[in-house]
């Protein structure tokens, strides 16, 4: 089930994240970063499209990360990638090109490969506090760094940047909904009484502006190859040194299968990335074009 709900969420996400660029990218670049951008974007129906089906494809997450675990869940949601294309391309009127179908074959077998190969254990459904504070001294920086860069650049430059903050940001986010969807199966005074619901919702709310000021710094093509390619890595690293995930894998040929399969998914995830986002500027200019 974590697989079937993992790639439901990825379909989600993938669809939210064009159609909320679509209308972040009319805003005005001084609401950059400013809790006014999503004041802005609540009056914009495609926007409003787009969170909804943001908010199916973390309900779909949450899902998955309560039943599966955070190396297997992150991942998969490369996916949506798979899906975005084909519906772009007949949204465009067009074909796929040969090197969306390599990418797409060479995703595919990737990640069969990783996971089947890989074998990733559960691991735990907590992280415990060392292992946060850890955490925070690391990316805590990381973040603060890009937000700060992000603000004194402009166009690709503050895309990239934004964007990698947002996915160390939900990348953190995905332990914590972990940790909240087992303490609401535990019931719902656990649920409220917990820390981690709180500090998701937070962490969620800060990466929800980044992400729409990444979207709204440039085009597609800046930040969608950044947040598709690092937020599964970094959350399957936090599923590992965090809840003690693992993967099963034994002997040098098995190992060396794992790690070739994970190549193979970053590169294919960044040339479809790219290849959707190119595609998503070039039916903006068409349409400007013909406006």
């Amino acid at each position: 089930m974590a697989v079937l709900f993992a790639l439901l969420s990825a379909v989600a996400f993938a669809v939210a994240s064009v159609l909320q660029q679509r209308a972040a990218r009319d805003v005005p670049e001084e609401h950059s970063m400013r809790p006014g951008l999503i004041w802005r974007l609540i009056r914009r129906p495609m926007w409003l499209a787009g969170t909804v089906a943001d908010w199916i494809g973390f309900g779909f997450q949450a899902l998955a990360l309560g039943v599966g675990s955070l190396i297997v869940v992150q991942p998969l949601l490369c996916t949506g990638l798979l899906f975005a294309l084909p519906v772009g391309a007949a949204w465009q009127g067009r074909r796929l090109a040969r090197v969306d179908w390599i990418s797409a074959i060479a995703l595919s077998v990737g990640l069969g490969a990783f996971l089947v190969v890989g074998a990733p254990t559960h691991g735990k459904d907590f992280a415990s506090t060392h292992a946060w504070v850890v955490t925070a001294l690391v990316l805590g920086p990381v973040i603060l760094g890009c937000v700060l860069a992000g603000m004194r650049t402009r166009n690709t430059a503050r895309a990239v940047l934004l964007a990698l903050a947002t996915a160390l940001l939900y990348s953190a986010t995905a332990v914590l909904t972990k940790s909240a969807v087992t303490e609401l199966g535990s019931g719902l005074d656990t649920f409220f009484t917990s820390w981690e619901p709180y500090a998701g919702v937070a962490a969620g709310a800060v990466a929800l502006l980044l992400n729409q000021s990444a979207f709204q710094a440039g085009d597609l093509q800046a930040s969608l190859p950044t947040l598709t390619a690092v937020e599964p890595i970094v959350g399957s690293v936090l599923g590992f040194l965090m809840l003690d995930e693992l993967l099963t894998a034994t002997g040098a040929l098995e190992w060396t299968v794992v790690v070739v399969a994970a190549l193979v998914i970053v590169v294919a995830v960044v040339a479809l990335s790219v290849s959707a986002a190119g595609n998503e500027h070039a039916d903006g200019r068409l349409s400007t074009d013909r406006d």
